[in-house]
């Protein structure tokens, strides 16, 4: 059996997430794109290997600076 207030938060979310959008268009507008081409954006794994590129090269600029 569906919980009532479950249902009434869901629609009131909907509701809410509608009104943002259209109060918002200069915001949702690139937002709705980038959640649609998901395939432009890197993945957890590529981000993460990007990251752990750039602390390895600020270590060792550091390291070097050192001497």
């Amino acid at each position: 059996m569906a919980d009532s207030s479950s249902s009434s938060s869901d629609s009131a979310s909907y509701i809410l997430w509608n009104e943002l959008e259209k109060e918002n268009k200069e915001f949702f507008e690139p937002y709705m794109k980038s959640k649609n081409n998901k395939e432009d954006r890197m993945s957890q794994e590529e981000t993460t290997r990007m990251i752990e590129k750039m602390i390895s090269k600020s270590d060792s600029s550091k390291d070097g600076e050192e001497d």
